[in-house]
């Protein structure tokens, strides 16, 4: 194999396909490379070694050989494998939906380290984190800034004023939220109340470390998730895959820490 189509990468399992009687199709996310879709042969042999390297969610040091339609796995090694995301049905539903959303919001070919080391971060704290929605509301407010879609929530949309804290309203179609003069000219606005808006603007602004330390009430919990849903499936035009696993688990298991009305 010629060794100019060889690269080496650090990247994260964000999606996995059968193919054919032995073989998967990867799709990754590179720190170096961004988003690479990749054939791992034989990988689903009981005899592969390159198998527990590739589990979903994985990060791992991978080589790749750059292919016509398919880049070609030939080394894995595992640099961190977020077992606790497998072992938790919640956090792997989580998980899921950090994964989804990278696959639907970047390109192939179009690297992004921070967006690798944003990813890294989320599948971390979802491992460790007490409230994982909490994560998920962190990783897509940030997503949404690396990928140039940052919702307005300083700023009224539709006058351009300052915000205060009451009596705005979130349009996922104008892309943020508007002041309690405008809310009504905005036929998707979403109400927020003063809680759920301090905390948006909250984890839009600071880092993981501060953002962890907040504890929301079940009501706070489900205005964040039904106003990121709204921007989200406006944006990507329908919902995400888990996001209605997520109702689904929520009539199954009712200590799950969400507002089943969301």
């Amino acid at each position: 194999m010629s060794r100019e189509r060889l690269y080496r990468s650090q990247a994260i399992v964000l999606r996995r396909q059968d193919y054919g009687e032995a073989d998967r199709i990867l799709t990754l996310y590179t720190r170096e490379h961004g988003k690479v879709n990749a054939i791992a042969k034989g990988v689903r042999r009981i005899t592969s070694r390159k198998s527990g390297h590739v589990e979903l969610f994985t990060q791992g040091q991978l080589l790749l050989a750059k292919g016509r339609s398919l880049d070609v796995l030939t080394q894995a090694d595992t640099i961190e494998p977020f077992a606790a995301l497998r072992e938790d049905l919640v956090r792997t539903t989580y998980a899921y939906h950090v994964a989804e959303l990278v696959d639907r919001l970047t390109e192939e070919g179009s690297p992004s380290p921070a967006v690798f080391d944003l990813l890294a971060g989320a599948m971390t704290a979802l491992c460790e984190a007490e409230d994982p929605s909490l994560v998920a509301r962190y990783f897509e407010l940030r997503l949404l800034g690396l990928s140039g879609y940052r919702p307005q929530l300083f700023s009224c949309v539709v006058c351009g004023e300052a915000l205060g804290e009451a009596g705005n309203a979130f349009s996922p179609e104008a892309g943020g939220a508007a002041c309690p003069r405008h809310a009504s000219q905005l036929g998707d606005a979403i109400a927020l109340d003063a809680s759920a808006f301090r905390v948006l603007r909250f984890l839009q602004t600071r880092d993981w470390v501060m953002a962890s330390r907040i504890d929301l009430k079940p009501s706070t919990r489900g205005a964040l998730e039904r106003v990121m849903h709204a921007y989200l499936r406006h944006l990507l035009e329908r919902d995400l895959h888990a996001t209605g696993f997520l109702r689904s688990l929520r009539s199954a298991i009712p200590h799950i820490t969400e507002d089943p009305r969301s």
